[in-house]
């Protein structure tokens, strides 16, 4: 299992229910595909319907000129395979789903880099992550990167960053709190912590905000790989293929390596 280190933005609009889950993306190398993978942390992915209905995503592949390419994903049991490439992009309107509280449009996209990131995207994105003005992250350096909702920043958001291996240790705990008939993202709840995919979140993730231009800044402490994962709660009602929702969710990830 490839190690790593997630990087993970958060923006609350609304209140949000107490357990989620959001694709993200694995980038490629020219002896492994790159893939596209549903769950909250690598020990979480799911398998059948769930990977099955990523086929509905869109995927792009980053050519070597910097154009993008649109993809066939082949389904495999627990992802879905999309090629030798090392960067990627998702868009995945994932539907009306009502299974915690009022009725969401859930709007999910993803990017993976294994070398440089792309500075754009092959379409708008409903939420973007962007890099301001490095296409390599190196660590001990700082480096900035823009929230953009529908093209344009997203201001307010507040930043939580933590380790695959803090993600894990948590969803143990978590797993071992249920079975002993507690649950810690309910907990969480009455103590008022009303955060997308609470209880999803190592409690001891690191925190920072977008500023009024939608950029968030950080120094990564050593090499690998990381990811940026974004949730963004909207309290806007309407209509997706004849269903309602009274609210919208978007979610956007991006998965690149540190030199």
């Amino acid at each position: 299992m490839r190690t790593i280190l997630f990087l993970t933005t958060l923006f609350l609009l609304a209140p949000a229910p107490g357990r989620s889950h959001w694709p993200w993306l694995e980038p490629g190398s020219a002896s492994d595909a790159a893939r596209a993978y549903f769950g909250v942390y690598p020990a979480d992915r799911m398998s059948g319907a769930q990977v099955n209905a990523m086929k509905n995503a869109s995927f792009w592949a980053v050519t070597a000129k910097g154009a993008f390419e649109k993809l066939t994903p082949q389904a495999e049991t627990n992802a879905l395979a999309l090629g030798a490439h090392d960067g990627v992009v998702m868009s995945y309107p994932f539907g009306v789903y009502a299974g915690h509280g009022p009725a969401s449009l859930i709007l999910f996209s993803a990017k993976a880099f294994r070398g440089k990131l792309a500075t754009s995207s092959p379409e708008v994105l409903p939420l973007d992550i962007v890099p301001v003005a490095h296409a390599v992250v190196e660590r001990g350096k700082p480096a900035s990167f823009r929230l953009l909702r529908n093209g344009k920043p997203l201001a307010g958001a507040s930043v939580a960053a933590y380790t695959a291996a803090q993600g894990e240790a948590h969803a143990a705990a978590r797993k071992a709190a249920k079975a002993a008939g507690h649950d810690h993202g309910h907990e969480a709840k009455a103590h008022g912590a009303n955060k997308e995919g609470n209880g999803e979140l190592p409690p001891d993730a690191l925190q920072a905000t977008t500023n009024a231009a939608g950029e968030f800044t950080f120094t990564v402490p050593s090499a690998g790989a990381y990811q940026l994962h974004v949730s963004v709660r909207e309290a806007t009602p309407g209509t997706h293929n004849g269903k309602a929702y009274e609210t919208v969710t978007l979610v956007s990830t991006l998965r690149f390596d540190v030199k």
